[in-house]
């Protein structure tokens, strides 16, 4: 029968033993688990590039269509330019008549409350040779506190302009409308040197002033 000495030996063997086959279990454990932990990084990291190159396409495609949208806006704006100054310059030289004509090109609100810029074109439609000269004054026909007013250049805030064309003339600046006027008809009032004075005018193109 074994001695108590040689029970505990063998008891100390087998929980060596079991103790290294622990070991090695958990050892090959953390080896797997390493190993499957370093997969997932590089598939991670796989998947991040690959991310970062969609991201970098679909910029690159925003992009272009960005620059193909203004392009196309820009043309637009072109050839609508274009068909406004040829059917100017089919008024101007047309033979028919020999009275200034006033066209209004553009009146366009700003963000200032009150605040208009114009682009009017003042034209003689005749191949005749004589040169306009003189002065133009713009005013405005408004009602103000529902009266009908005329607002001078003065309170527009706009200058005289000195005229010297001989086919047409291109007027372009800035007004401002006093505060409760509603404007209703622009009026170019002009001082000639080798005409009559007169006065063109042309109805206020934006209802409500906005």
């Amino acid at each position: 029968m074994p001695s108590p000495f040689s029970r505990r030996l063998m008891v100390l063997s087998l929980l060596s033993m079991l103790l290294l086959l622990i070991t090695g279990y958990l050892g090959l454990r953390y080896a797997e688990q390493d190993q499957l932990l370093a997969q997932h990084r590089l598939a991670a990291e796989r998947d991040q590039q690959a991310l970062l190159a969609l991201r970098v396409d679909l910029q690159t495609l925003l992009s272009a269509e960005e620059s193909q949208l203004a392009l196309l806006d820009a043309q637009a704006e072109q050839l609508s330019e274009q068909a406004q100054e040829l059917a100017l310059y089919r008024q101007v030289l047309s033979p028919v008549g020999g009275e200034l004509l006033l066209t209004q090109e553009e009146v366009v609100a700003l963000a200032e409350p009150g605040m208009f810029a114009y682009r009017l074109v003042l034209f003689q439609p005749t191949q005749s040779s004589q040169k306009i000269t003189g002065q133009a004054r713009l005013s405005v026909r408004a009602l103000h506190k529902e009266h009908s007013v005329i607002l001078t250049d003065d309170m527009l805030g706009v200058a005289p302009v000195s005229l010297d064309f001989r086919h047409f003339q291109v007027l372009t600046g800035q007004l401002r409308l006093p505060v409760d006027s509603q404007a209703r008809t622009l009026e170019l009032r002009l001082t000639l040197n080798n005409r009559a004075d007169r006065t063109l005018s042309l109805n206020w193109p934006i209802p409500d002033n906005t």
